[in-house]
């Protein structure tokens, strides 16, 4: 090739390179350019959307008001959850709807259209003076994909007091036929019913559930759209709608809550038998059957709403607790491990895996489960809790020091209720077993000054008189037995640990009356986390009294030991 080819060659060669050069830098650009637009769009669709969304609710006959959500789609139609507005008002009273962004009251004159499966309403209203609203245009929610930045809107309750037109932005997780699987960083109780807006500022979906702050789900729009075809001339009162046996479905939700379980099952069968694709029902019957220890059809119920739909994190969430109730500490696994893969930031279903891989001896599994659940830091008692549970698996694995580490971290938390004395008993029970007598001594005084119940309090006169046994003072340590007996009947080491005492005692037939007790309850295999001397101090905490599997040779050779 001649000078002047190559030449030219290389040039051409540059020419392109710089031209590909500046094609990366001007995608790079525009992309960048399409974020900050969409970033300024969100903020001027959330100060729009705030203008369309009210305050939502009634006095009602059961309970305290139900407050939620709703936005207009025309100046007289709002859109809303059903179970926020399904409660009965008091006679005489109205059921209203107030704008979130200025002093505008609307009475609630009844229902144009609703799709309970969705849990999906249309209200008909009339101003009750002030401006006219603003409305909201319906987007496509078929053409929504995951990580679409979005808007979602509601009254969030926060402490004592509803937030009217909470503001929080967000991105879909996943889009499925049936819901949109949302993470929005304020989202919570008292969003449901309100919009979910695209980057253009149309209504893709609404919120009907939070599973956690920051995580939920919404109604695809379409479902909205759909509904809005054929809708009637003439409302239908809200007396009248909600007597619809659908619609009662949502009623017999918060019986459930409230504890009457027996009473909702009926009126979920009545439900599922209307409607047998209905797939949230399921889920209500599941937890209502769990409550009455029917795990079996519990996880049938579970297992239908899933199939038909129900895919929420949630869902697999519950029936992993189920199961693990039921004996399936494996299965329950795949289903805490399904409800992470869904959402990683779920709490709770680190928790349980956690206890379930203690369970199954894979402490170290465990372990690395409430590591997770530390690094997320949740709120409340989680924290303390995720705390305490290592600590107990580091005991289990012999690591008396690193467990005393985490109750001290729980202590200098100073959690609320039982959880506190719960960690000085651990605390206490880890000392003993470093031959630190004073010290099990004195944290097992302080809880029995912080009065927990009776399962935490026993646990502490035992690791007591243990303690006062080992220093030699088998008369009192005696004392202590006793009310730890008192206190929980039906736990075997107690009779163990009294009948070492008047061995030394030199209390012979005691000693063997103790023994031959302790023998006995632990052939009927009664261990404490089995039985109805369980006892919960949280909502996600069960406490119990474990029986080590050393104590039967313990009691044998203790008796052997008498002969």
């Amino acid at each position: 090739m001649k000078f002047s080819e190559k030449m030219l060659a290389f040039i051409g060669c540059l020419i392109v390179g710089i031209l590909l050069s500046c094609g990366s830098s001007i995608k790079q650009q525009t992309a960048q350019s399409e974020k900050t637009v969409a970033q300024a769009n969100l903020e001027q669709i959330a100060e729009i959307g705030k203008a369309t969304t009210v305050q939502i609710g009634s006095l009602s006959v059961e309970g305290p008001p139900a407050l939620g959500s709703g936005f207009f789609i025309t100046q007289d139609l709002i859109v809303t959850n059903i179970h926020v507005i399904n409660q009965r008002s008091f006679d005489g009273a109205i059921s209203v709807a107030k704008s979130v962004s200025k002093p505008t009251w609307y009475t609630i004159i009844g229902v144009m259209a609703s799709d309970p499966k969705r849990d999906l309403v249309v209200l008909k209203v009339a101003k009750m003076g002030g401006e006219d609203p603003h409305v909201l245009s319906l987007g496509d929610s078929n053409t929504v994909k995951a990580g679409d930045n979005i808007v979602a809107i509601g009254s969030p309750l926060q402490g004592n007091k509803f937030v009217r037109g909470d503001v929080s932005k967000g991105t879909i997780r996943r889009r499925t036929p049936n819901f949109l699987d949302i993470r929005v960083r304020n989202i919570r109780k008292g969003y449901s019913g309100g919009p979910v807006l695209n980057i253009h500022g149309d209504v893709i979906g609404i919120t009907f559930q939070a599973h956690r702050i920051g995580a939920g789900y919404a109604i695809p729009s379409n479902y909205l759209r759909a509904l809005l075809k054929d809708i009637p001339t003439q409302p239908k009162s809200l007396e009248k709608w909600r007597e619809d046996p659908l619609i009662r479905y949502y009623s017999a939700v918060d019986t459930a809550k409230r504890g009457e379980t027996t009473n909702a099952i009926k009126d979920f069968d009545t439900v599922i038998n209307l409607a047998p694709d209905f797939a949230d029902a399921y889920i209500n019957r599941g937890y209502a059957r769990r409550e009455l220890g029917n795990f079996e059809d519990a996880i049938r119920d579970y297992d239908t709403a899933i199939r038909l739909g129900a895919d929420y994190a949630y869902v697999y969430f519950y029936r992993g607790i189920v199961k693990a109730d039921s004996g399936d500490k494996r299965g329950a696994i795949k289903d805490y491990d399904r409800a992470i893969h869904l959402d990683s930031g779920y709490i709770e279903p680190y928790s349980r895996r956690a206890s379930a891989k203690s369970d199954l001896g894979d402490n170290k599994g465990a372990i690395e489960d409430y590591n997770t659940v530390i690094r997320l830091k949740p709120d409340g008692d989680l924290l303390a809790l995720a705390y305490v549970n290592r600590g107990v698996v580091k005991s289990d694995l012999v690591d008396e020091k690193g467990a005393i580490e985490d109750y001290n971290t729980v202590i200098r938390l100073k959690p609320d209720g039982d959880l506190l004395a719960l960690a000085y008993v651990n605390r206490a029970r880890a000392k003993s077993d470093l031959g630190d007598n004073e010290g099990a001594i004195e944290d097992s005084n302080t809880v029995m000054r912080l009065k927990p119940g009776d399962t935490i309090l026993a646990a502490a006169y035992n690791i007591r008189g243990k303690a006062k046994s080992d220093q030699g003072d088998n008369t009192d340590s005696i004392v202590d037995y006793d009310k730890a007996i008192q206190l929980k009947p039906n736990h075997a080491e107690f009779y163990y640990n009294r009948g070492v005492a008047n061995t030394a005692l030199e209390r012979t037939s005691e000693a063997e009356i103790d023994l031959k007790a302790a023998r006995k309850l632990l052939e009927q295999a009664i261990s404490i986390s089995k039985s109805d001397d369980e006892e919960a101090i949280s909502e996600n905490l069960t406490v119990h009294l474990d029986v080590r599997s050393d104590l039967k040779a313990d009691i044998e050779e203790a008796l052997q030991n008498l002969e």
